[in-house]
C-alpha cells in the first residue's frame, strides 16, 4: 500500500467526493462547515479551492481529507446518538421532534428541499444551514446544527460565568 503523500491527486479526490457523498454534503455545504469552524477565507476562495480538489485540477490538502474524514466520523457519533429519535408528522407535512431543550423542525420546501430550524426552550435559535436535499439530508444536518447550538450554550455560560 502506498504512502498516503504518494497517493495520486486523482486517487484522494475520488477519496473526498466519496467522503462528501457519505456525508451528503454539496461542495457549499462543505464551505459553510469550514466557515462555521473559522475557516477565514472569503466563501467564494473556499468554495473554488473546494471545487477544484473536488475535480482534481489540485492536490487535496491534507488539512481538507483531515476535516471531511472527521466529520464523516462525527455525523456517525451523532447518528448512533441521534439517529432512533422519534419524529411527528404535522399537518403541513413538517416533521418536528425535541432533543436536549431544542425544538426541531424540518419543513417541506420547493422542489423536495428541506428546511432545518432549531429553537432552544429559552429562545437561543443557532443559524439555520442551507436547505437540504431531502429529509434524511435535513435530519443529518439537524443533528450537526443541534451540536453547534449545544456547544454554542456553553460557551456563552462559560462567558456569563467568567464575566461575573
Amino acid at each position: 500500500m502506498a504512502a498516503e503523500n504518494e497517493r495520486s491527486t486523482e486517487s484522494l479526490a475520488a477519496d473526498l467526493r466519496q467522503a462528501l457523498d457519505q456525508l451528503g454534503w454539496s461542495p457549499a455545504a462543505l464551505m459553510d462547515r469550514m466557515c462555521s469552524l473559522g475557516d477565514y477565507r472569503t466563501q467564494a476562495t473556499i468554495l473554488r479551492g473546494i471545487n477544484r480538489a473536488l475535480d482534481g485540477q489540485v492536490r487535496p490538502s491534507g488539512e481538507l481529507m483531515a476535516l471531511v474524514f472527521q466529520a464523516v466520523r462525527f455525523q456517525r457519533r451523532l447518528l448512533r446518538t441521534y439517529g432512533n429519535t422519534p419524529w411527528t408528522k404535522l399537518g403541513d407535512g413538517s416533521h418536528t421532534t425535541q432533543i436536549e431543550d431544542f425544538t426541531i423542525t424540518l419543513t417541506p420546501q420547493t422542489r423536495g428541499r428541506w428546511r432545518v430550524s432549531l429553537v432552544h426552550k429559552d429562545g437561543y435559535s443557532p443559524p439555520f444551514p442551507r436547505w437540504q436535499n431531502n429529509l434524511e439530508a435535513a435530519k443529518h444536518m439537524a443533528f450537526i446544527t443541534l451540536d453547534n447550538g449545544l456547544n454554542w450554550l456553553l460557551e456563552y455560560e462559560e462567558e456569563q460565568a467568567r464575566a461575573t
